[in-house]
């Protein structure tokens, strides 16, 4: 192990070996996710994938639906800023 190395690098590097690397994507999609709507937007989605850069969503209110429906974009874009890169390509509200 090289000391000049951050810890990440070495988790991402067991991710991949082990071909996890799509359950980490999801996990950090997820924080991400999160993070931007905040806890009460996040206990409202009951619905939260993420698989091949589609990011599936489905909410408790309908009203809060149709909100997000007309946002995604924005969220799309700021989502992919946290996560420095084009990893949320589609956001699918249902």
């Amino acid at each position: 192990m090289q000391p000049d190395r951050p810890l990440d690098y070495y988790i991402n590097r067991l991710f991949k070996q082990l071909e996890m690397q799509q359950f980490a994507s999801e996990m950090e999609v997820k924080r991400a996710y999160r993070l931007l709507v905040g806890d009460l937007i996040y206990k409202l989605t009951t619905t939260l994938r993420y698989r091949e850069g589609r990011l599936t969503l489905r909410f408790a209110a309908a009203a809060l639906r149709q909100e997000i429906t007309y946002r995604k974009e924005s969220l799309r874009l700021k989502m992919n800023e946290e996560l420095k890169g084009e990893v949320v390509k589609k956001i699918v509200v249902l």
